[in-house]
């Protein structure tokens, strides 16, 4: 018996991921909830009251924008949230974000056309946008959002792209937030150049106390007689992500487009069931409930990993505050790039990382991405620890893999 009770904790197989206690190795590139983030209880509670009512009109194919009682649910919690009005007939019930943008770029692209993306931008994103045949390119991004005024010189140069994309609120994988100045030259430069916007919005709702209010939704600057800009919801990061349950927020002509789709035609609206599940969690405040405790759990790891940061990284490193979402975004000292220093960290340190180079070009090879989201206090603060001290290792070895690091295949984590 003593000897079980001192064996090393299982890895828990997370999803799609196996993920070690921190006891054994911290991943600080799992962007998903933490377990203690899954609120198996109100799921619960609000699938039995909507499975006890008499309206079997949800187990129906579904309206093609979505099951009309969830989007005037979602209206209503959104515009408490977002303070001003959310009409339901400018929201469409999507399969989550990335669902949601995959349909869109069927929809608004075909292969050939060209996305602008910010660098860095979320990887998985990409992948969408090369599995398609879309040309991919960047312009910068710094605290202010996306560089609009180089998206701006690419439109003048006659090669003003059929879409954008940005995370224009807590920005995976920087954390930085766009500007309203900045919003609003996007949305004029989309309405002269004739360009859509998609706006991956998944973090809006993750503001942390202390941390001023974000500008509004994208969708909301767009003034255009046909509408420029769609504004991507989910459930993912504030509910529970394998509800795969998202929404639009956008001008009614671009949601006329969407409706068209020879796939909704077919199969009806998204998911409404998983729909009237969280209609029922909305309207009975377990989504409020529950999102003020995420909230308030992000916020608190956040600051403990700010603090561990600012405690235990070497000279040279930097990163910008924490005001959001799941990310945080650290420059390495001169010299040092993230990919090598992953494997060298994962192999003699038991820490990882997603490397700058996972989100874009050989520019951003000096900047790692950590997530806030899965690790408790006490996991965070051991995972800083090892991370610094792979760092100066690393340092003190002149940058160069240490014996038995490039034995070990650098695997990429998550979101």
């Amino acid at each position: 018996m003593a000897a079980a009770s001192a064996a090393t904790p299982e890895p828990i197989v997370y999803g799609q991921y196996t993920v070690p206690h921190f006891s054994e190795m911290v991943n600080f590139s799992v962007g998903q909830p933490a377990s203690t983030m899954l609120p198996l209880d109100k799921i619960r509670q609000a699938a039995a009251k909507k499975f006890a009512e008499t309206d079997v009109t949800f187990l129906q194919y579904g309206v093609v924008s979505g099951y009309e009682v969830f989007r005037k649910s979602l209206a209503a919690f959104l515009a408490k949230h977002y303070k001003r009005d959310v009409d339901p007939e400018r929201l469409f019930a999507t399969n989550g974000v990335t669902g949601g943008l995959t349909l869109l770029c069927s929809l608004f692209t075909t292969a050939g056309d060209s996305v602008v993306v910010e660098a860095p931008s979320y990887f998985l994103a990409l992948n969408i946008f090369k599995e398609l045949g879309l040309k991919v390119k960047e312009v910068g991004i710094d605290e202010e959002g996306m560089d609009v005024d180089a998206l701006e010189a690419l439109c003048k140069a006659g090669e003003a792209p059929r879409v954008v994309y940005t995370v224009p609120t807590f920005h995976n994988p920087t954390g930085y937030t766009m500007s309203p100045a900045r919003r609003e030259k996007l949305v004029a430069l989309a309405e002269e150049y004739g360009f859509v916007v998609f706006a991956d919005e998944v973090y809006q709702l993750l503001g942390f106390a202390d941390t001023p209010e974000p500008p509004p939704s994208l969708c909301t600057y767009d003034k255009s007689e046909k509408g420029c800009v769609v504004s991507l919801g989910s459930f993912s990061k504030i509910l529970a992500p394998a509800l795969r349950m998202g929404w639009y927020e956008a001008h009614p002509a671009l949601l006329a487009r969407v409706a068209e789709s020879g796939q909704l035609d077919s199969s009806g609206g998204i998911n409404p069931v998983i729909s009237g599940i969280v209609q029922v969690a909305l309207d009975d405040g377990l989504q409020e409930e529950h999102l003020k405790a995420v909230k308030a759990e992000l916020g608190a790891r956040a600051k403990k990993l700010s603090s561990e940061l600012e405690k235990q990284l070497p000279e040279g490193c930097s990163f910008a505050p924490i005001g959001g979402g799941y990310f945080v975004w650290i420059k390495l000292p001169e010299g040092v790039e993230g990919a090598p220093l992953l494997a060298h960290a994962a192999h003699s340190h038991k820490v990882r990382f997603l490397p700058g180079t996972k989100f874009g070009g050989p520019q951003l090879s000096g900047r790692i991405r950590l997530s806030i989201s899965f690790y408790p206090p006490e996991g965070i603060e051991v995972g800083v620890a090892r991370l610094a001290e792979a760092i100066r290792t690393f340092v003190a070895n002149g940058c160069k893999p240490v014996a038995g690091d490039e034995a070990l295949k650098a695997v990429a984590g998550t979101r």
